[in-house]
């Protein structure tokens, strides 16, 4: 059973942006594309979960800790389109229209605050569903009944729990970080311990699970491997502090779904040229009114 379901927003607002190909635009001649695709698809994957608790969670723009911790993280990504930029806001206020919460921090990635709020509520005994194509969040799938959805179509997703990753990866979710610590990651720019790809990384954290253990044992690994694991040793700490989810993220207390706003949304749709999906705000407004929370 799902009780509370996490958002990753940025990453459904790309998925939106990018597969809705038709070039819609508000009366003020703003694109909205990506907003359609987006609440299109939120509703969807929140009327199909029927949870009573949700939230979309947003990475905020500027540089959080893991920018002060290593400049280069994440700055081979390229800018973000402006036209994708300027729907980020409608999202939002869609989202909120809907019920449900909109979380950010300047502090924090959004990966974070899913973490923080999967993970406590996880441990409250809540069923959770995280709805992400990125990996990182995998970290939090040794803590209680938490899953994540991964997109793999257009309104298609493949199903991620602490079984099916300790029979794909052979470890524990928990050591995550320190499989990424080792390979590195080019999505993010972290750069683990060159030399050290996928197939080593992961023979090493099943061996040893965390790196102080890899350390306090490096006499038993071999001779050219120990090498390249003792010469970039602070990378690997490094890297390992870049991929470790924060749990202390700050989430809200209170997550529960709201009633959504009809009139609001139909404003919504008629001020920014959407009136093509009042009829999937309706249908939602109803699923709501009629009890599947």
């Amino acid at each position: 059973m799902t009780d509370l379901i996490l958002v990753d927003g940025h990453a459904l607002a790309y998925r939106a942006y990018f597969g809705v190909k038709n070039p819609m635009r508000s009366p003020e001649n703003v694109p909205v594309n990506g907003v359609f695709g987006f609440g299109r698809m939120l509703m969807g994957i929140m009327e199909g979960s029927r949870a009573k608790e949700g939230a979309v969670v947003f990475d905020s723009p500027g540089p959080n800790f893991r920018k002060d911790l290593y400049p280069p993280y994440k700055a081979n990504r390229p800018i973000p389109p402006e036209d994708f930029i300027v729907q980020l806001p409608l999202m939002m206020d869609l989202t909120r229209s809907l019920g449900i919460k909109v979380l950010s921090d300047s502090a924090f990635e959004a990966d974070d605050m899913i973490a923080a709020a999967a993970v406590r509520e996880a441990e409250r005994g809540k069923g959770v569903v995280i709805v992400t194509p990125d990996k990182d969040l995998f970290q939090t799938l040794s803590e209680g009944d938490i899953t994540i959805m991964r997109p793999a179509g257009r309104d298609t997703f493949t199903r991620m729990d602490a079984s099916l990753f300790r029979d794909s990866f052979g470890f524990e979710p928990c050591h995550m970080a320190e499989y990424q610590a080792l390979m590195g990651d080019r999505t993010d720019n972290i750069p683990g311990v060159p030399g050290i790809g996928p197939v080593t990384a992961r023979t090493l954290v099943k061996c040893f699970g965390d790196l102080e253990s890899l350390y306090g044992s490096i006499s038993s690994v071999k001779e050219t491997l120990r090498g390249r694991l003792e010469r970039d040793r602070d990378s690997a700490f490094l890297s390992r502090e870049l991929a470790r989810l924060r749990l202390d993220a700050p989430v809200p207390e209170d997550l529960f779904l709201k009633e959504p706003d009809r009139e609001e949304l139909v404003c919504f749709c008629e001020r920014n040229g959407l009136e093509v999906l009042t009829g999937t705000c309706s249908s939602f407004c109803t699923s709501v009114a009629t009890g599947w929370r």
